[in-house]
């Protein structure tokens, strides 16, 4: 992929088992209060902690903060394999949109956890022509136990014939 020249992440260019690059984040009191704040969540359990909270158990990321803590990144697996994802390219960019996602928890995610995460894909499909890909992000603490995993499946390209929703 030499002199800027995009190869562009086509369905037929998928395999399954290409990988993308480890993402690591530091889970702090902050991103759990400011996670909150931002999905207007007004759980005290996520607000800011007061002394006599600092007294209790570390405070818990809510299920939804997984997609913060441990992201996509569709166009990171991409380019870890020589491509160029279809949002990204030049010309002709397109998206591939959402069609199912399943999450799946092993333990809990608390204060001071250091979650790194990768994501690969594990399935392709064709169903009544249109072309899914499957991506798992997987997410371990830093004692390298996985905490959650979660299966992202989107619309690569739509039948022939079949118009996408503008």
């Amino acid at each position: 992929m030499g002199n800027g020249e995009e190869i562009r992440w086509e369905y037929e260019a998928v395999e399954i088992g290409q990988t993308g690059p480890r993402f690591t984040l530091e889970i702090t009191d902050e991103l759990i209060v400011r996670y909150a704040q931002i999905v207007r969540n007004p759980n005290p359990a996520y607000a800011e902690d007061t002394a006599e909270d600092r007294d209790r158990q570390l405070k818990l990321a809510m299920p939804t903060m997984i997609f913060r803590i441990a992201p996509l990144r569709r166009w990171d697996i991409a380019a870890a394999n020589g491509f160029t994802a279809l949002e990204r390219v030049s010309e002709n960019s397109r998206q591939t949109p959402f069609a199912k996602c399943e999450v799946r928890w092993f333990a809990p995610i608390r204060v001071n956890d250091v979650i790194t995460s990768y994501g690969h894909i594990v399935d392709k499909q064709v169903r009544r022509g249109n072309k899914f890909v499957t991506f798992r992000i997987e997410a371990s603490n830093q004692n390298d136990e996985k905490v959650a995993e979660y299966d992202y499946t989107c619309i690569f390209e739509y039948a022939k014939g079949q118009h996408k929703r503008e």
